[in-house]
């Protein structure tokens, strides 16, 4: 039964071209993030070349190479921007619609009258997003590994294929996280509108809100994963930033940043604390949809809408 409610939600999601469009969007930013590794790289060649010649003329000896001092997978240290920017809001969405098109098109009203769950409802649910999440980041992983062979004239080694595979896997976690944030507020509200603007309103919480009081970021600049914060001798930054460790956004983006070796080296044993954080997110914001679940009426669509 669960396969069986994972299959439908999926059959409408790729009915609705939401697979299609989100999957469109998560590859153009794939793509836009080699291409600006690939700029980046032609910059700096020309750069280089440009002072061997000078250096050349006058009789003095080349400085290293700086392409061979900079990681591979730096090439692609935006996405680490662009998923908790822009894939969270995907997700959001395409956890909204997996339970406000049902109440909508009274589906609920009919799935309850057979002997199914709502345990097992919501789990078929969970499963179909996951795997069209899944799915939208398998491609986009294919795409960096493309833009890393265009722009590297190398295929990537054993070892950086591994660290973009806990890259996407650690990605596929986080917007995880978003898709059961849109599920909650379905299930939290009574209004179809409402149920998405809240989840909105927890994105730029989390996004925008809670890295700015921890590390004393500017909006802006929390979207940096290599950004220092401000010194926490403030007394105010001194007191939240005991807080960062439990942000969720910030220690994602950091821990995306040691996976592609574009921030400061840690032990690995540090960066698996990072995901801490994110797992407990998952567990809580996942008993709550359970939760929500089995207490909501199926039966009435969201009013006002």
């Amino acid at each position: 039964m669960i396969a069986t409610v994972a299959r439908q939600q999926f059959v409408a999601l790729r009915r609705q071209q939401i697979f299609l469009a989100v999957l469109a969007i998560l590859l153009a930013m794939t793509s836009l993030a080699g291409f600006l590794g690939w700029m980046s790289h032609h910059t700096v060649v020309q750069a280089y070349d440009e002072a061997v010649r000078i250096l050349a003329a006058q009789g003095q000896p080349a400085p290293p190479d700086p392409l061979g001092l900079k990681p591979p997978l730096s090439l692609l240290s935006n996405l680490a921007v662009y998923i908790p920017l822009i894939g969270a809001l995907l997700a959001i969405v395409v956890g909204h619609l997996s339970l406000a098109d049902e109440q909508a098109e009274g589906i609920g009203r009919v799935i309850f009258t057979r002997p199914v769950s709502r345990t097992t409802f919501l789990f078929g649910k969970v499963v179909a997003v996951a795997a069209v999440l899944a799915a939208i980041l398998a491609a986009s992983l294919v795409t960096s590994v493309a833009s890393l062979v265009m722009v590297n004239g190398s295929v990537p080694s054993a070892a950086e294929l591994g660290r973009l595979g806990l890259f996407y896997g650690l990605s596929w976690l986080y917007l995880l996280l978003f898709a059961l944030i849109g599920m909650v507020t379905v299930l939290a509200t009574r209004r179809r509108s409402l149920g998405l603007l809240a989840a909105l309103g927890v994105w730029m919480v989390l996004t925008f809100a809670v890295p700015q009081f921890t590390s004393g970021l500017r909006p802006t600049a929390s979207l940096n994963p290599v950004t220092d914060p401000v010194s926490t001798s403030q007394p105010f930054f001194g007191a939240t930033a005991h807080a960062r460790s439990f942000s969720v956004s910030e220690q994602y983006k950091q821990a995306a940043a040691q996976i592609l070796e574009t921030g400061t080296a840690e032990p690995w044993s540090d960066t698996g604390r990072r995901v801490l954080p994110l797992l407990g997110a998952l567990v809580g914001v996942g008993l709550l949809t359970g939760g929500l679940a089995r207490r909501h009426d199926f039966s009435t669509g969201p009013s006002g809408d």
